[in-house]
């Protein structure tokens, strides 16, 4: 499905606003970044789950449930977030019925993007399993991960069903800002006929429906308007009871992680009302901003851009990807510029740890939520209590993801194509 990069605003649809992705401030890419002396420690888990992927409105009646590939139970995983010379310590476990491994969009070369002594076709970790290593991404921006299945066999389908991040690795001379995770990526399922019709039980995977690319849903971190409340003004369409929506300060600087997973479709980032600053990693030897005041940016599938934003006025701005099937199929978002926002009022999941924190990942997850304001139309912030903190662990004795803080003590340096070999082992 093709989709041209549409400039203009988008009348009628959502709240209002626009501005556009943006990949790192003052990226150096000439040159590897010195190693900070800071090994930070990641597990990701491996799993088949059920999640819903639509809310319960008048486009999907009863919403939609979907049999999901998941890291750390959630689509998307994690963010992983790491400062330009950071070494990682990775872990997979798989808890799943079948073959899963993993694919670091962040790494360069075979050891680096996928494990240490592991083929280029991935870390194949089997039901039961674990795999740890540890890599040094090179380069600052932000980057895909995704499950590679069993050595390619199959990746288009674990990607489809959802199991796919972002890695943010933070430059030496990155500015301050409010950071936001948001990821987009397709649903192609047996269990939905279109729009405005009732989904039937649970779905899977439809390669029918993959092949000539045709997705049912686009969700933005997990779920078809996840941050959207509502639909117009007049003809007003409630979306979803439960939204939560991006809050920001008029005129602060912002930066949005966006990535694509896919798998297919391109996305035409566009902030309604906005403008973007892109900084875009597969520019090398650049060092600062490649597009000023933009309106849209393509982002490929598979790929991730850095998008900085400043919100001049109060009022809501609105995300979305300018295909406008896919805002109608659910890639979509709020923005709401309020004095009321405060630093650390993110929606669940999508909070990124800034340069410098001892935290690698998002501290909740994408299925917390609170209620948006009773009068949607308003497009007042969300009204219920803040979310708290949690950290999910297994009994592998594996903390996962959400919960990890690096490492202090006995800090490695080495790059990771110096580190010690690491082997699969059962349990």
């Amino acid at each position: 499905m093709n989709k041209p990069v549409i400039a203009g605003i988008v009348a009628g649809v959502l709240l209002a606003g626009f501005a556009v992705l943006s990949p790192i401030t003052g990226l150096n890419f000439d040159v590897e970044a010195q190693s900070t002396g800071t090994t930070k420690k990641v597990t990701l888990i491996a799993d088949e789950v059920d999640v819903q992927v639509a809310p319960d409105n008048a486009l999907h009646p009863g919403g939609v449930m979907y049999r999901a590939m998941v890291f750390n139970g959630t689509i998307p995983g994690p963010v992983i977030s790491v400062d330009q010379g950071d070494t990682i310590e990775f872990t997979l476990i798989n808890e799943g019925e079948v073959i899963h491994s993993i694919d670091f969009h962040a790494g360069h070369g075979p050891n680096d993007a996928v494990g240490a002594n592991a083929s280029a076709t991935g870390s194949t970790v089997r039901s039961g399993e674990s795999v740890t290593w540890t890599w040094k991404p090179p380069f600052a921006g932000v980057f895909f991960y995704h499950c590679g299945a069993d050595g390619l066999n199959g990746v288009w389908e674990h990607i489809a069903n959802g199991m796919y991040g972002g890695i943010v690795v933070h430059p030496p001379n990155e500015q301050p800002a409010k950071e936001f995770y948001v990821v987009f990526g397709e649903i192609y399922s047996n269990n939905v006929e279109g729009v405005f019709t009732q989904a039937n039980g649970t779905g899977s995977f439809d390669v029918a429906q993959f092949l000539t690319g045709n997705p049912d849903i686009v969700m933005t971190n997990g779920m078809a308007h996840r941050y959207v409340p509502a639909l117009g003004a007049i003809a007003k369409i409630d979306i979803n009871p439960n939204a939560t929506i991006f809050q920001v300060k008029p005129g602060e600087l912002t930066r949005w992680y966006i990535v694509n997973a896919g798998p297919n479709d391109g996305i035409a980032f566009h902030f309604i009302s906005g403008m973007i600053d892109v900084r875009d990693g597969s520019i090398k030897n650049r060092y600062g901003t490649q597009l000023k005041n933009d309106e849209t940016w393509w982002i490929p599938p598979g790929s991730g851009s850095v998008i900085e934003a400043t919100f001049p006025q109060e009022g809501v701005y609105v995300g979305v990807d300018h295909a406008m099937n896919d805002v109608v199929k659910g890639a979509a978002f709020a923005v709401l510029a309020t004095p009321d926002a405060t630093d650390d009022d993110h929606p669940p999941g999508t909070m990124v740890p800034p340069r410098g924190s001892d935290r690698v990942t998002s501290p909740t997850t994408f299925e917390e939520t609170r209620p948006a304001a009773e009068q949607a139309e308003e497009f007042e912030p969300p009204t219920g209590e803040a979310t708290t903190e949690t950290t999910n662990a297994t009994d592998t004795g594996n903390q996962t993801g959400t919960g990890n803080e690096t490492d202090t003590a006995g800090n490695e340096t080495s790059s990771a194509a110096g580190n010690d070999t690491n082997t699969n082992s059962t349990g």
